[in-house]
């Protein structure tokens, strides 16, 4: 298997760069000014916006022709339909069936509805009353457990819908181990009335089943030997929840085909269906099918998602830079940056092909970001002036979230005017500290509102944007290896810790550094 460097497209697109590195955007729109009007998508109730990206027709053309090359249209049904694409796993990647998606597997679908119904069922039933805690009293709170994916999507989700949608219950997710994420997690709690439910599909991942037996216990002071009827999880490991406690009736699947990062849609959705309600989690579900259908069926140049994952390869690969900044200008979506620096850094963060030969070209940019207006006055500067910037995605919403117009109209001017003025920047040769020298790149994602329909479809758009890209690339946008050491790692350490005299001789000095200051 080739290189995709290997391919005509490529070698197009490297002689269209360096043509490219002595435009800038202000030529391109003064040469061809209904770009913002060509390079723009619409998909249903979100407006794309790529004309400030630094490309124009030839390179386009070239993008496409690319992922023609790399058959992602060909990949995208292969994922869908359930082949095993994450070679390197043995695995299928389906995320889009827990969503809804068809596979075109009968006995599949079958499951998957049949552990919805569970799932509902349980949702429903803490909701009115009819499940309980061990007390007698109904459940108020609920502390979700877990790391990664099983963390991430979830928060995101709780956060992102909080402010527009009514909570049936105060749902809190909980990750680290450093204590002090446990002690806010469970503060204020009263075991009586809250609910845990522990996330983590082989039930051995070391923070979470840490978490998982810290609950245990709290909830076991608290309440006493009926603590597991205050317990559920949702996990592909039922032995290993049976030997922690908790019956095969509180197990929720999840399955080999659903990565972390890529399962909010599946039953690690539980605790976002205990917050706001099943039909709710069903609205962002049916946005991210939505999104599904319109990647599926969309040719490529109007397919918002290959957009722009291409826009991200003609950055990373060509143009060179090593760095992509998300800013939605919502704090609502205050999390979206934590979840896709796992989602897209985690899935496109590999340097070999799914052959498993070094790549000859950059791959993944780094991920960072924040809530505007906020990182105006942060990063925005380097962004604006420094001698190293980065290609950006600025998310709006197209409505006020709380109703004040002219609040959200001071909003819509702030993320306009940074648009333009990464774009273009403003010339003062005489005044050299303020001169603007523009020809940043922006891609400008607008929403109508933030309904649970709407944010699963960003949410998918971005799911998809990153598998293609990795597809594009010929690499595994599904495993990762490198997660997979640290763990190994830690294993290997903490008997180091226990013994210093067998610690390596890089670690010996700084553990004894440790244990000197942990000396009262």
């Amino acid at each position: 298997m080739s290189l995709i460097s290997e391919t005509e497209a490529w070698r197009t697109l490297n002689h269209l760069q360096s043509q490219m590195r002595g435009v800038s955007l202000h030529d391109l729109f003064r040469t061809a000014p209904e770009r913002s009007v060509s390079y723009a998508l619409a998909v249903d109730d979100l407006y794309i916006d790529f004309s400030r990206q630094r490309l124009n027709d030839d390179v386009l053309t070239a993008l496409l022709q690319l992922a023609e090359t790399a058959d992602v249209q060909g990949f995208l049904q292969r994922m869908v339909r359930g082949d095993v694409i994450n070679s390197s796993e043995g695995r299928a990647v389906l995320h889009t069936q827990s969503r809804g998606t068809a596979s075109g597997h009968p006995a599949l679908a079958k499951e998957t509805a049949d552990a919805d119904q569970r799932l509902q069922s349980f949702t429903d039933a803490v909701h009115i009353g009819k499940i309980r805690s061990a007390t007698g009293q109904p459940f108020r709170h609920v502390v979700a457990i877990g790391i990664g994916g099983s963390e991430l999507g979830p928060a995101l989700a709780l956060d992102a819908l909080r402010d527009g949608v009514t909570r049936k219950l105060d749902v809190r997710v909980l990750g680290n181990i450093d204590g002090i994420a446990f002690k806010r997690a469970f503060d204020g709690l009263d075991p009586s009335d809250t609910l845990v439910v522990v996330i983590s599909k082989s039930f051995t991942t070391p923070e979470t089943a840490t978490n998982a037996d810290l609950a245990r216990l709290w909830m076991q002071h608290g309440i006493g030997d009926k603590w597991a009827d205050n317990f559920a999880v949702v996990s592909a490991n039922i032995a290993a929840a049976s030997k922690f406690g908790v019956t095969a009736e509180r197990v929720f699947p999840m399955w080999d085909w659903v990565g972390g990062r890529y399962s909010l849609w599946s039953e690690v959705g539980l605790p976002v269906a205990l917050a706001f309600g099943w039909s709710v989690f069903c609205e962002i579900r049916d946005g991210a099918r939505a999104m599904d259908k319109h990647v599926l069926e969309a040719p490529l140049r109007e397919n918002a998602a290959a957009i722009l994952a291409l826009l991200m390869v003609w950055n990373a690969s060509f143009l060179g830079y090593a760095a992509e900044a998300c800013v939605p200008y919502d704090t609502r979506l205050a999390l979206l940056v934590d979840h896709l620096q796992q989602l897209e850094m985690e899935s496109n963060g590999k340097r070999v092909t799914l052959a498993g030969e070094a790549v000859d070209f950059a791959t993944q940019p780094v991920v960072f970001g924040g809530v505007g207006v906020n990182v105006q006055h942060a990063f925005f500067q380097q962004l604006h002036q420094g001698t190293t910037s980065a290609p950006l995605d600025i998310l709006l919403p197209a409505t006020a979230p709380t109703g004040d117009s002219a609040v959200h109209e001071q909003l819509v001017a702030a993320a306009l005017a940074q648009v333009d003025a990464l774009a273009f920047g403003r010339e003062n040769l005489d005044e050299p500290h303020r001169h603007y020298p523009g020809n940043r790149p922006s891609t400008l994602i607008v929403y109508k509102d933030l309904r649970p329909a709407v944010f699963g479809k960003l949410v998918a758009l971005y799911e998809h944007k990153t598998a293609i890209a990795g597809a594009v690339w010929g690499i595994n946008s599904f495993d990762q290896w490198g997660v997979e050491l640290g763990k190994v790692l830690s294993r290997e350490i903490a008997p180091m810790l226990a013994d210093p005299t067998t610690a390596t001789s890089s670690l010996a000095p700084v553990i004894g550094a440790i244990r000197r200051m942990q000396k009262p």
